[in-house]
């Protein structure tokens, strides 16, 4: 099996799960027991899917945690390769 070049951000994948429900980045924040701003700067790819959001989101229905990890990992694994490439 050959590991994927560019993975897509899991807050991506959120983004259009919260966009789905018809919920603002709040609305799915309070849902999740995460703050606004975490929960913005993980869907604006500015920071990853922790362990804790994994929990939250597998709570709310949408997955298990370990996907959500598995998810976060593959996408850095792609952007450490592609830094690695670059040097």
């Amino acid at each position: 099996m050959s590991a994927m070049y560019d993975p897509a951000h899991p807050g991506e994948i959120i983004r259009d799960a919260i966009e789905a429900e018809g919920w603002t980045v709040s609305d799915a924040a309070a849902r999740l027991g995460v703050t606004r701003n975490t929960l913005s700067r993980v869907v604006n790819r500015r920071a990853g899917v922790s362990p804790r959001l994994a929990l939250a989101l597998e709570r709310l229905g949408w997955s298990d945690a370990a996907h959500w990890v598995r998810m976060q990992g593959a996408y850095d694994l792609a952007r450490a390769r592609q830094a690695e490439t670059a040097a």
